[in-house]
């Protein structure tokens, strides 16, 4: 798909806040999901989110203009200060402003402050309605506001594409920067966990409740039950691996395939299509670690599991696989923060943990990791499942040499 290679990396998760807390959080299996207190949760099946905690917005944005700006865009922005620093650019300085873009995925947004504005026009007419939150109230509240604030002047987009939004933002993003309408992306992933969104995951009774192991989010586990929200951003730079080679950057990994299929009838074959698809685009057949898509529910575990045997054979049987959302929960556009989680994983060479995973299913019967695991790790499978009809797999991959 031609050389695409990531520069720099933010994070802003339920297990840590910047790319060293993150790390140390999944290296140590820190579970990141707790009980909810900032909101009602006593008429739901579930009590639990994967929240983000101790981020403190002062930190990346002038006060002034916190109080506009809803709590996803405030990730969007902090994240993306964060991966520009750590690729060591500077808009307008390192790259012009025109020749640098975002893309990011996000399903809701500031689904709070939509709530809070259409709730005073239902209670209060239309002629008290608070002008301040009618900005946030769209899908692509974070990624303009993350350009406003950051100078951006290239291409902007919002990408929304049910549990695989991240990944097709990742898609997007990369064909920006091949047809030269770009030479910076600033791309992934933003999800705000709000109590409207809590209601809707409980009500088509899709999250996990506690049935007498505790509520928990367990992927791949025979008791597992159902998914724990969560949220939080994972932003990445992407460059043409060309141009990063020039500025003597330090590079993270390649992209070294992408693929995607759709439908929403049997699910696993989609699955393995994407798998398989993603690496006859990067020419390859090793895969040292799998970062599954794997969530905690009874049915999408066994649809990836699946996919995988269809794809792999037995031999993903003997590669090595841990699902990230068993520590942070699972998010519309979770998919960036876990492609950050590869990237520390390709650099460092440690595969962090599958935390709840106690009582093997025998239907999925892979080779997951419980506790963390040093491995040399040259390439990562990431598949992303959204069982309404959307499969993706990203396959990554070290560019070793690279300063």
């Amino acid at each position: 798909m031609g050389a695409v290679v990531i520069t720099g990396v933010g994070v802003i998760s339920p297990v840590g806040i910047g790319k060293e807390e993150f790390w140390k959080g999944l290296i140590e299996g820190r579970d990141g999901i707790e009980e909810i207190i900032a909101f009602d949760t006593a008429p739901f099946r579930s009590k639990k989110g994967g929240l983000v905690k101790g981020f403190n917005p002062k930190a990346f944005i002038p006060p002034p203009k916190i109080r506009r700006l809803d709590r996803a865009s405030q990730f969007a922005i902090a994240a993306s200060q964060m991966a520009l620093e750590d690729a060591g650019l500077t808009i307008g300085v390192d790259i012009p402003a025109e020749r640098t873009g975002i893309i990011l995925g996000s399903g809701f947004c500031g689904v709070v402050n939509s709530e809070a504005f259409h709730r005073g026009q239902v209670q209060r007419g239309p002629g008290d309605l608070n002008p301040i939150l009618f900005p946030n109230t769209v899908p692509n509240a974070a990624a303009s506001n993350a350009s406003i604030e950051l100078g951006i002047k290239g291409p902007n987009s919002t990408v929304v594409q049910s549990f695989c939004t991240a990944e097709m933002a990742l898609l997007f993003g990369c064909q920006q920067l091949l047809a030269k309408r770009a030479d910076v992306i600033v791309t992934g992933g933003v999800d705000e966990l709000s109590p409207i969104l809590y209601r809707g995951w409980n009500a088509l009774r899709l999250t996990a409740r506690d049935a007498g192991d505790g509520e928990r989010s367990a992927p791949y586990d025979l008791k597992r039950n159902g998914f724990i929200p969560g949220e939080g951003a994972g932003i990445m730079i992407l460059e043409r691996e060309a141009d990063a080679l020039r500025r003597r950057a330090r590079i993270y990994g390649k992209i070294n395939g992408l693929a995607t299929a759709g439908g929403a009838s049997h699910p696993e074959e989609k699955v393995a299509r994407s798998i398989s698809g993603a690496l006859k685009r990067g020419g390859m057949e090793t895969i040292d670690f799998i970062d599954g898509a794997g969530n905690s529910s009874p049915h999408l575990d066994a649809v990836e599991t699946k996919g995988l045997r269809l794809a792999l054979s037995d031999r993903c049987l003997d590669i090595p696989l841990s699902s990230l959302k068993s520590m942070l929960g699972e998010g519309i556009a979770s998919g960036g923060i876990r492609i950050a989680a590869d990237l520390l994983i390709l650099e460092r060479g440690v595969i962090p943990p599958t935390i709840n995973y106690e009582y093997p299913d025998p239907l999925c019967g892979l080779r997951v990791v419980r506790e963390g695991l040093n491995a040399s790790i040259r390439t990562i499978l990431h598949t992303g499942i959204s069982l309404d009809g959307t499969y993706m797999t990203v396959l990554l991959g070290r560019a070793d040499g690279v300063f």
